[in-house]
């Protein structure tokens, strides 16, 4: 049921999508494109085989984060949807309780839908009943509805930037899980061209042109260069140990450069 509601919100999203385009006489400039991060939840069931403490190395310590940019802030909120994740697999109820908190915290700041602090609290709940299972879908569904919401809202600055932290974590954790236990076969899972390509599409399309000018945009922008020369070769489905190093090199220095911890 809970898959049933997350594609519902998109379908009507891509619809809406639709209703943007541009008429020939139009002279309006190209929007960001509406593409749904994969769902952790189905990319991580590769690492089945891990067990629970094995992913408790990547849960960070929230209590040492204090943002104040909103723009920052949404990127950092990405990132916790992708921690989140990884906190159900550890079956840490004290990482993921703090994670959930946070989520809440920052979806606040940004601004997001009384719908979407409703679901937050049903993952609170979840949390507190130790419904693993759910959780997964639940986690899924509220990035997903994060994402949306921020679209309809025509805050395209901040939802291009909610995607790109929750892919750039997404993206650290699943290479340094590669890397511990290196098979190529498994690298497959970094092959989401399209993703990669609607963001850099949609970095390019920001309303605020300051950010252009602020380092960690910047970083970002040329992060997100590199990650594309791999990830985006055509017809390449698997990548090599020395491949995914350099996607886990430089995914951890776009997220360590935004400078989230508190000085």
């Amino acid at each position: 049921m809970k898959k049933n509601i997350c594609t519902l919100f998109i379908l009507v999203c891509l619809l809406s999508c639709m209703k943007k385009t541009d008429t020939p006489n139009s002279t309006h400039v190209s929007e960001p494109r509406f593409f749904p991060i994969p769902d952790f939840s189905d990319i991580f069931d590769i690492f089945d085989y891990l067990q629970n403490n094995d992913f408790d190395q990547f849960l960070p310590d929230y209590s040492t984060v204090e943002i104040y940019d909103v723009y920052k802030a949404s990127f950092y909120l990405g990132t916790l949807t992708a921690d989140a994740v990884v906190a159900t697999k550890a079956r840490n109820k004290t990482k993921l309780s703090a994670n959930a908190q946070a989520m809440i915290d920052y979806s606040q700041m940004v601004g997001v839908s009384d719908e979407v602090l409703m679901l937050a609290d049903e993952l609170l709940e979840l949390v507190q009943d130790d419904n693993w299972e759910d959780l997964l879908y639940v986690l899924d569904e509220y990035r997903s509805l994060l994402e949306f919401t921020l679209y309809e809202s025509n805050e395209y600055d901040l939802m291009t930037l909610l995607q790109v932290g929750a892919w750039t974590q997404g993206l650290k954790i699943m290479s340094e899980l590669l890397l511990q236990s290196y098979h190529i076969e498994s690298s497959s899972i970094l092959n989401q061209k399209g993703i990669v390509e609607v963001l850099i599409k949609n970095l390019g399309l920001m309303d605020n042109q300051d950010l252009y000018a602020i380092s960690w945009f910047k970083n970002i922008i040329d992060g997100y260069s590199t990650i594309e020369s791999v990830i985006s070769v055509p017809q390449k489905e698997k990548y090599t140990f020395e491949e995914v190093q350099l996607l886990f090199t430089t995914s951890s220095l776009i997220i360590q450069q935004m400078e989230f911890e508190k000085q």
